[in-house]
């Protein structure tokens, strides 16, 4: 679903969410902060949208006989600025946390050569390495632990070692991740993607014992068991991912236990932590939705 309109205390929702459901535009009114946001299905019908927000700030007694496709003539006012050029900053401010990892996975991409740089990939993975004759040798976790790198549990989901990789993580932390950064605010978003990426990092890194790996992906699989759980459980959350986009992630992630990535030139996946990470965000949102029910009867 896409956040089109949050109104201000003194605004009533009531006329323009009936308008929309009689120009057949399929919607949700959801509550955050004490605020009440509209939220849309289709972005194709978002000229539509913009057409009746005009008309109910101009005058709202007028949406009872306004018909978009024939009456409207005038130019949109702000609401369609919010939606045009000014949409991509908007949504920086609206998910700075986001757009900070998404910016520091780029970067880290860069000084480390898409992993080609073994030295700098060393300062990022969740043990410290050296290779000698042709050897590998890395610390066990409860070394790193007295070394004190905590950082390390982390760093990892921010290595990434093909543009395939990197590409495919981050469009989707930046789809999934913004909306639910909306929804659930920086703080609550932020402790969620920490808990994620550092389960499956050290879950990845116990079970494999190589030190080797690296990506969001687990950090993208918890958002989305995060994302499609929630709503099954809170109707009044609005559904991020349909049926069919969490079967094709099941189903890549079974994919990942079998040679067939390594045959299109993927490489060897971290199965352990996409899985890991998925069970996380599920037991997260089990988590947020005991506590907001909770909240809600006190």
């Amino acid at each position: 679903m896409y956040l089109i309109y949050e109104f201000a205390n003194t605004e009533d929702p009531a006329a323009i969410t009936a308008a929309l459901w009689r120009n057949k535009v399929a919607h949700q009114v959801v509550s955050k902060d004490g605020k009440q946001q509209l939220w849309i299905t289709d972005p194709k019908q978002l000229s539509t949208v913009e057409a009746l927000f005009t008309v109910w700030k101009q005058d709202p007694e007028r949406l009872a006989t306004f018909h978009p496709h024939t009456s409207f003539s005038q130019p949109v006012d702000s609401l369609s600025s919010q939606h045009s050029s000014g949409s991509f900053a908007a949504k920086f401010k609206q998910a700075p946390m986001t757009a900070f990892v998404l910016l520091a996975t780029l970067l880290v991409a860069v000084i480390t050569q898409l992993g080609g740089d073994l030295a700098t990939v060393g300062y990022f993975s969740i043990s410290p390495f050296e290779v000698r004759n042709g050897q590998i040798y890395f610390f066990t976790l409860s070394q790193v632990t007295e070394k004190q790198e905590y950082w390390r549990f982390f760093t990892p989901a921010l290595l990434h070692f093909s543009v395939m990789h990197l590409v495919f993580n981050t469009l989707w932390v930046w789809d999934i991740g913004s909306k639910l950064e909306q929804r659930l605010g920086s703080l609550i978003w932020s402790l969620g993607v920490l808990a994620i990426a550092v389960t499956s990092n050290l879950l990845q890194y116990q079970i494999s014992g190589y030190p080797l790996f690296g990506g969001l992906s687990g950090v993208v699989y918890g958002l989305i068991g995060f994302a499609w759980l929630v709503p099954l459980l809170n109707r009044r959350w609005p559904t991020l991912v349909s049926k069919p986009l969490m079967v094709f992630f099941a189903l890549w992630l079974l994919v990942g236990y079998t040679p067939f990535p390594e045959m299109l030139g993927l490489g060897s996946i971290a199965n352990t932590a996409h899985t890991i990470g998925l069970i996380s965000g599920l037991v997260l949102a089990l988590l947020y939705w005991a506590m907001t029910l909770r909240s809600a009867h006190k």
